[in-house]
């Protein structure tokens, strides 16, 4: 990564203070309840400290399965501390193996180099870790942007963003490492080779068969300049975005372990997540930041500030930038923490974005054997995440974002498992779509729904159905600044749709009134949370909002007083430092239950005893490993049910045995093929 010039309640009192309360477990998940799974990563980035800073804790988290990284730049650029950009490619290679080894726990480590030749006959280079053999970083070599060697695309040459937005129309190619003179010393064997925009596709589709990972991990490819238009300064690498763009692509190529299976994309913002809260636990903030120090190797001691021997441009201590990325870890698009519902037959039914494909599951009979993942007919080329909201009829309805145009898109069952046709409801930004965010649904008192998305201005957009269930295409601007992802929006006991929204600032909130408009608050609500929002609802209909609070990560909640007016701070749930979200259900009698990923990458829950009572449980560690947020829901039995997607891509589910909060979990299982 180099820094170049961008491109453009609820709960009552006495319930709340029961929540507070100690956790069986805050660090790691207990692996002996997971099934056995086979999984496997690849993270494909642009340049050698990506990984480290964008995608980590969840990159640590991964190193005990099969892991591949892939360095599709040589991260060069011209520095007098090195004789040729090839050398300083190379010490930055030698970083991420040290950094590499470390996460996955080696103290001495050798790595085995290894040309692997693919299908269209290009030649990248392969390192195993000796001591740890699953780990593998895979070298491509492309020139990187950064380089002020680098030819542009007026010679037929070009870097990765515009090899990806040119590459067709202009027959562009990209060369490795050793192509030009001034290159310096380079290996041979990776040489002169030439890379069309075909090629790169295809080199990384072919990555992905070889290696075959139920996970791949990537940068963001619709990037957000701060949530806002206006900025100037908040944008992104090229080589990033390109590089995303193209993994994105290949992926489409790439169907899964064997050619039949399944997997999960996840894109992680790059620069601007320095804007946001910090929402790394502070134990795996120090973990990231010693990897970040690894990576860079041991400071020279020649200036003001740390100069690493292996990587010596970036400063660990600079503020404004490689300070703020050890406390941050953002996804491109949150993954959601409502994804699951009861249908009108009283089964539970799931849903997520695997293959860039909608896939549901859906409970055979309560409690019994699921069938799925099935893949909804048109919902195809989506961003990872999904709005799910039932209707009055009981039926579902999902709301997605379809990537070849960044459009709104949602479809609604036509009876139990059954589905109609997408119907595209547009964007509000015709200008700047890919900005838009991940839509958040709700029902209004007369049974209509609403979807909300944040916009490219880092407001708010919202559009309604007509009163004949059709929809308009047009959308009205709510206001609001510097909006981040993770929206929430739910039906108050009056039938009114309220609407909480993180913002850089702090919680913004918006209340229906009679009209049918939205008025947002003159006041913000609480502090900038840590990641998204999620609304939850107590036995007596007064509302309350759930997040993780900035730099501690832990879960809090703000709430309606009986008075109707809202707390004015968070008030601390106890249990784990926790990631992506919380997961939020209210069971048929009024109790609440939570669920999170914790810092380990397992999911942690609390619930009520009853109704309106004190939590007086502990919070639970259910073991296992997740990606994303987890979903928390009550069969058609009132069992709680704990639904996660795991590493290997699959649905899996825990469940009580027997209703009420202090009936046990059984042990986790995997639902569908």
């Amino acid at each position: 990564m180099r820094f170049p010039k961008p491109v453009r309640s609820v709960l009552a009192v006495p319930l709340v203070a029961a929540l507070a309360v100690s956790c069986q477990s805050s660090s790691g998940p207990a692996e002996g309840a997971a099934p056995a799974s086979k999984s496997s990563f690849m993270q494909i980035v642009a340049h050698q400290d990506d990984d480290i800073l964008f995608m980590n804790p969840d990159l640590t988290r991964q190193y005990r399965d099969p892991s591949v990284t892939v360095y599709l730049t040589g991260g060069e650029t011209i520095d007098p501390r090195f004789p040729d950009t090839c050398a300083y490619s190379a010490s930055r290679d030698a970083g991420a193996k040290a950094a590499h080894a470390q996460m996955a726990g080696v103290a001495d480590p050798t790595w085995t180099a290894a040309p692997l030749k693919l299908g269209n006959g290009k030649t990248v280079e392969v390192d195993a870790l000796d001591q740890a053999p699953q780990v593998k970083l895979v070298f491509m070599r492309l020139h990187a942007r950064g380089d002020r060697n680098w030819v542009t695309k007026d010679t037929g040459q070009a870097n990765l963003a515009e090899l990806y937005a040119f590459g067709k129309a202009k027959s562009l190619r990209e060369s490795t490492l050793g192509s030009l003179p001034v290159d310096g010393k380079c290996n041979r064997t990776y040489a002169h080779q030439q890379f069309s925009r075909a090629d790169l596709v295809a080199s990384l589709t072919d990555l992905m068969q070889h290696f075959q990972p139920t996970v791949v991990l990537a940068q963001d490819p619709k990037v957000e300049d701060g949530y806002s238009r206006d900025t100037t300064d908040l944008g992104d690498h090229s080589d990033h975005i390109g590089g995303a763009r193209f993994v994105a692509e290949a992926a489409r190529g790439y169907h899964g372990p064997g050619g039949n299976r399944h997997f999960l994309l996840r894109h992680y913002r790059d620069y601007n997540i320095r804007l946001d809260p910090e929402n790394v636990p502070p134990a795996l903030a120090e973990e990231k930041k010693h990897t970040f120090l690894t990576y860079l190797g041991p400071d020279r001691h020649t200036g003001e500030h740390y100069s690493g021997r292996l990587d010596p441009q970036p400063n660990p201590e600079e503020p404004p930038f490689y300070a703020m990325f050890p406390g941050r870890q953002y996804p491109r698009w949150w993954s959601g923490t409502s994804w699951s519902a009861l249908d009108r037959g009283g089964l539970l039914n799931a849903f997520a974005v695997l293959d860039g494909h909608v896939q549901a599951w859906r409970e055979t009979e309560s409690g019994g054997a699921w069938s799925g993942p099935d893949a909804i007919p048109g919902g195809k080329a989506m961003a990872p995440t999904l709005g799910v909201l039932k209707d009055r009829d009981g039926l579902i309805h999902l709301f997605g974002i379809r990537l070849r145009d960044s459009r709104i898109v949602t479809v609604a069952q036509t009876a139990s498992g059954a589905w109609g046709a997408w119907t595209v409801l547009g964007n509000p930004d015709q200008g700047d779509p890919q900005y838009v965010g991940a839509p958040a649904p709700a029902l209004d008192r007369d049974g209509r729904l609403t979807v909300f998305v944040r916009n490219a201005g880092g407001g708010v957009s919202a559009t309604s159905q007509r009163p004949d269930g059709s929809w308009p295409g047009t959308w009205t601007d709510l206001g609001g600044t510097w909006v981040r992802d993770g929206l929430t929006a739910t039906t108050a006991s009056d039938g009114r749709i309220e609407l909480f929204a993180p913002s850089k600032d702090g919680i913004r909130h918006w209340r229906q009134n009679e009209s049918g408009a939205f008025t947002q608050d003159g006041a913000l609500l609480g502090p900038a949370p840590a990641g998204p929002i999620t609304a939850g609802r107590r036995a007596d209909g007064r509302l309350a909002v759930f997040y993780h609070q900035a730099g501690t990560t832990r879960t809090v909640t703000q709430y309606v007083r009986a008075d109707g007016t809202w707390t004015s701070a968070p008030t601390p749930l106890g249990g784990p430092a926790g990631t992506d979200g919380v997961a939020v259900a209210t069971s048929g009698d009024g109790r609440i239950a939570v669920a999170v990923r914790n810092g380990g990458g397992g999911v942690s829950t609390v619930s009520q005893s009853g109704p309106d009572q004190l939590l007086g449980l502990t919070w639970s560690d259910l073991g296992f490993g997740i990606i994303g947020a987890p979903t928390v829901a009550f069969d058609g039995a009132g069992r709680q049910v704990v639904l996660a997607l795991g590493r290997d891509a699959a649905l899996h589910v825990i469940r009580q045995s027997a209703p009420g909060a202090g009936s046990p979990f059984g042990p986790w299982q995997q639902a569908g093929d």
